[in-house]
């Protein structure tokens, strides 16, 4: 068969379904999953997954302090190296396809044993973050020479890269894919004298949230003649200060604080809301959103209008004045005029909704995304076989 191992620490995050389209969605190559531990299997069920870690305990095991030196000196841990090895022997794949640069990495010394070709997909804090640490800079050298191919979400992401020290010529920009038929289109009908806005996201300061509250308060400073209500779902460290803002803003009696909540839970949401509010910036410690929330995908793909910010790859996510609005990084005043417009303006709303599903149906379909993938893999293959 030709097999696709695919590489990730933690199979699967509850969060990450948009790893599971890249392995659901390509249907020409035959998956399967190489981890150290599996979570959420009934959410993202899949016939091949190798774990290295025994089933009944894998959840909340923790590397011992003598893998964690294992791990500093840039090796897998014996225990999951021979489990994984023993699996690429038995199933040799054309790729080996690690997900996230840390796991790129960690694959070398699989690539180098089994001489199978290594793919790396990139994704948020392994570009924001982990370039910063000078070991892993190092360490990304090292991955940029010796790994074959490596996949963005987009051209901000490519050009981080190639910042890092990657070649142009092993980068290919894929956009992540959503499974629309999840998500499908429903036009909003407006209330009168009412804007529901939505905020999802986890409570760092990459996501901007801050940003979000302090707009809120501009906005019903400025219109009394108009209620904003907001529903804010997630958590994170900084809940607290986040409350306390909320707060001192005087505007924390018409948030709705739903905490985490499914995954299930977010898309419903999505129908009650005229606006999806999601002002990204890059962290003081330098974390960004590295290509664009998937959030922001299926807000677009539900038909619902965005504001957020010219960070990252989130341009190519969100069209400027077609499918939603801009606004620079941590500009309070731009997100309150951006707010208040499309709160006086409801026929742009439905009409930037649109256009957003349009434009996801284009560029962010998990079957036409799986299609492009199997068309990168297929191009690999010949590149290196002839």
């Amino acid at each position: 068969m030709n097999y696709v191992a695919h590489m990730i620490g933690e199979y699967l995050g509850h969060t990450l379904n948009w790893v599971y389209s890249q392995i659901k969605y390509v249907r020409k190559y035959t998956p399967y999953v190489i981890t150290r531990k599996t979570i959420n299997l009934d959410s993202y069920p899949l016939e091949r997954i190798y774990t290295s870690r025994k089933a009944d305990i894998a959840p909340t095991t923790r590397m011992s302090w003598p893998e964690r030196i294992i791990r500093r000196m840039g090796f897998l841990p014996p225990v999951d190296f021979r489990c994984f090895s023993n699996v690429l022997r038995r199933y040799p794949p054309l790729f080996l396809h690690a997900h996230f640069g840390w796991e790129g990495f960690f694959a070398l010394g699989l690539k180098r044993k089994h001489n199978i070709p290594l793919v790396t997909r990139f994704y948020g804090y392994d570009v924001g973050i982990l370039p910063q640490i000078p070991l892993w800079r190092r360490r990304y050298r090292r991955l940029f020479s010796q790994g074959d191919y490596f996949i963005v979400e987009g051209n901000n992401m490519k050009n981080t890269l190639m910042g890092m020290g990657c070649p142009e010529s092993k980068i290919y920009v894929h956009h992540l894919g959503v499974e629309l038929e999840k998500t499908p289109y429903q036009s909003r009908v407006p209330h009168s004298q009412i804007m529901r806005v939505l905020i999802a996201a986890s409570f760092k300061e990459k996501k901007g949230i801050e940003y979000a509250l302090r707009a809120i308060a501009g906005v019903q400073a400025i219109r009394n003649d108009i209620e904003l209500q907001t529903m804010i779902i997630g958590d994170g460290p900084l809940r607290d200060l986040l409350h306390g803002l909320a707060k001192d803003l005087e505007i924390d009696k018409s948030i709705q604080w739903m905490g985490y909540r499914s995954h299930d839970f977010f898309v419903q949401q999505l129908y009650d809301f005229d606006l999806f509010l999601s002002p990204s910036v890059t962290a003081l410690n330098g974390d960004t959103e590295g290509g664009a929330p998937v959030a922001l995908i299926e807000a677009g793909a539900s038909g619902l209008p965005v504001i957020s910010t010219t960070h990252a790859d989130i341009p190519e996510v969100v069209l400027n004045g077609k499918t939603g609005i801009l606004v620079p990084e941590r500009s309070v005043d731009a997100l309150v005029d951006a707010v208040l417009y499309l709160g006086r303006n409801p026929e742009t709303r439905i009409d930037m909704g649109k256009q957003a599903r349009l434009h996801i149906e284009t560029n962010y379909h998990a079957e036409i995304q799986g299609k492009q993938l199997e068309a990168m893999y297929s191009s690999f293959d010949q590149t290196i076989n002839g």
